[in-house]
């Protein structure tokens, strides 16, 4: 037996039995509204399933073929595997039959059949005229190859026929995966006394369990799955292709609406901007026009938005380009996801095609970078756009949210990419973070450039800071991610890490000017001891602006040549010689006061007091009341 899941649907004019077709195939009466009963046709979307001679089960969708209800048959269009045609024996193509063609020909529809209804209402000579007329008409499309099989609801012939048939056409269907991350478009929203809130749809992806934490998009809202049906029996779990009915914890009915997603967590975007490559169908009246209003179809939702073309000016019937829908409300979309645009009033199908991926803002148009991406998402290697995501340092779990895969599935490819000198790995405390080399280069010459326009322009300052150069950088990493980076860095030898300064690997170059002048600072130093003067003082001696000064001596103090204490600058060597006498005074005496120290060191009082300090923060002194004495004694 088929282990694999499929579901089957039906397309087709208002009253050409669609909905009969499937109680003759399933045995189950998909209207289910009185209003449906009362008028004889279907307005909501009925659901069926059936076994067919291989041993398959299949789910079966039953679409409303009226024109005011499109929007229903779109959103259980979202999932079909193969669909039904249905096409009255007594009337031929019409015009809800052309439309609902035009929109599984947008959706990509895998496979179809063409089910030539009704037999019971026509002669012989007739039916064999409206195969030669569906089959003329029908070879311009999709469904050019579709086998045509004849039936009648009413009576059963062919339905047997018909069954097999499908069957047939299922086995050459791929199946969808089981194992990616649970994507469920919700169709239908109820409360049931005594369990709650249940939501039914088609899994697209993944298999749903029992005691899942899932969340419902756009609404961001959290749910677990409290029980599952499958077929209207309880199951522990549901593949991708099944029609599932959940029943949801932790959410009210009226916090849900049909049209939202139930998916796993932190793996798809939502936006409201999305990159799409959009084909104009054939038998539209006018072209595609810039910020054209139009219902953007997509799963099972509808949402009102513009089209922002981004190729064209305007794109003919026939005719195909890039753009993006500006949406007015958020969307869970992935690269890939078919959709259908309806013009916005009065309603009917215009265009279609697939969404290349959610963007973060509205591109320029006519650019030129900006269709090059679009052609990479549009028809780009897996690996090249596994590669385009790492624009930055990103871990595995990140990379599969935006490739919309889990991350078992990215390992074999990062491989690749690292094998091929396409990819760098980095360590963090959360794990290996990968970096697209073209990127991680361009990145690092950017950062190079940066640090040594810094260092020309302000030679004594040792290079730039790092919260300086994050923001000049528009870094928006997270700020343990680009200390680990920068710190890795300069392990690798791109550049220097000097205390909170990055540096190129050569340093500064200082002028002739800076060096004289510095040498000046030092010789007028050499004798100040541990009296030093103002550095404005030092300013007018040396030639140095007085505005300067302060550079001139944090940058003798980053070179380690002297030393800020108590906001006075001394000489390193003068400072380990009063160390060394402070020593020698209390190895003679035992404990010292600040007189003492101030008569040894030849000083003042105001000079002592931080001196000691000092002493006491690096343990070589420590405080007994008045006095200092060797630490630890």
């Amino acid at each position: 037996m088929d282990e694999r899941h499929y579901l089957i649907g039906t397309a087709g004019h208002v009253d050409h039995g669609k909905t009969e077709l499937i109680r003759a195939l399933s045995g189950i009466e998909t209207d289910r509204l009185k209003e449906e009963k009362e008028r004889g046709i279907s307005i909501e979307l009925g659901f069926a399933h059936t076994l067919l001679p291989s041993g398959r089960q299949v789910g079966i969708i039953d679409v409303p073929g009226h024109e005011r209800f499109v929007r229903q048959m779109l959103a259980g269009a979202s999932g079909m595997d193969v669909v039904l045609l249905v096409i009255a024996a007594d009337e031929g193509i019409m015009p809800q039959t052309q439309e609902h063609l035009d929109i599984l020909t947008l959706l990509e529809i895998p496979r179809g059949i063409v089910v030539l209804n009704k037999i019971d209402l026509v002669d012989e000579e007739w039916l064999e005229l409206m195969e030669e007329e569906i089959g003329e008409k029908l070879k311009s499309t999709a469904f050019k190859d579709a086998e045509i099989c004849c039936v009648s609801a009413v009576t059963g012939q062919g339905i047997q026929k018909l069954r097999e048939s499908i069957d047939h056409l299922l086995a050459e269907v791929e199946s969808k995966k089981s194992i990616g991350p649970v994507r469920m478009p919700i169709d239908r929203v109820f409360s049931i006394q005594g369990f709650g809130t249940v939501v039914t749809g088609t899994l697209h992806s993944g298999t749903m369990e029992l005691g899942q934490e899932l969340i419902i998009e756009p609404s961001h809202r959290t749910a677990k799955v409290r029980s599952l049906q499958v077929y209207k029996n309880k199951v522990i779990s549901a593949g991708a292709g099944q029609r599932v009915a959940v029943n949801l914890a932790g959410v009210d009915v009226a916090e849900v609406d049909r049209g939202s997603v139930l998916a796993a967590p932190n793996v798809f975007k939502v936006g409201k901007i999305l990159d799409i490559k959009v084909s104009n169908l054939p038998s539209a009246e006018k072209p595609l026009t810039q910020r054209q209003r139009v219902r953007f179809h997509i799963g099972t939702t509808e949402i009102l938005g513009r089209i922002h073309l981004l190729d064209h000016e305007e794109i003919p019937p026939g005719q195909e380009g890039f753009a993006q829908i500006l949406l007015e409300e958020p969307v869970l979309a992935a690269p890939g996801d078919r959709f259908v645009l309806r013009f916005y009033s009065p309603t009917f199908t215009i265009a279609g095609g697939k969404v290349l991926s959610v963007a973060g803002y509205k591109s320029k148009r006519f650019k030129e970078s900006v269709l090059d991406q679009m052609r990479v998402k549009d028809h780009g290697d897996p690996l090249d756009l596994l590669e385009r995501e790492m624009d930055e340092p990103r871990t595995i779990s990140e990379l599969a949210v935006r490739l919309h895969i889990t991350p078992g599935e990215l390992l074999e490819s990062l491989k690749s990419l690292e094998n091929a000198n396409r990819a760098e790995v980095w360590m963090e405390d959360e794990g290996n973070l990968y970096w697209g080399n073209a990127a991680a280069e361009a990145w690092r010459s950017k950062m190079i450039r940066v640090v040594k326009s810094r260092e020309q322009e302000y030679p004594l300052r040792g290079g730039i800071s790092r919260e300086e150069l994050k923001t000049r950088l528009s870094i928006s990493w997270p700020h343990r991610r680009w200390q680990t980076i920068l710190e890795q860095g300069s392990v690798r030898q791109f550049y220097r890490i000097s205390g909170s300064k990055v540096q190129t690997n050569e340093g500064p170059e200082l002028p002739a000017k800076i060096i004289k002048q510095l040498d000046n600072l030092k010789h007028f130093w050499q004798n100040v001891k541990l009296m030093p003067p103002e550095l404005s003082a030092a300013a007018e001696a040396c030639d140095i602006p007085k505005a300067e000064i302060q550079e001139y001596a944090s940058y003798l103090c980053d070179q380690g040549e002297w030393l800020a204490i108590g906001g006075a600058y001394y000489r390193s060597e003068d400072i380990q010689q009063a160390k060394t006498s402070l020593l020698e005074l209390l190895k003679s005496k035992g404990e010292v006061g600040v007189a003492d120290v101030r008569e040894n060191w030849e000083t003042s009082r105001k000079y002592a007091v931080p001196l000691l300090e000092y002493f006491d923060q690096l343990r070589v002194t420590q405080r007994k009341g008045d006095k200092r004495i060797f630490f630890g004694k």
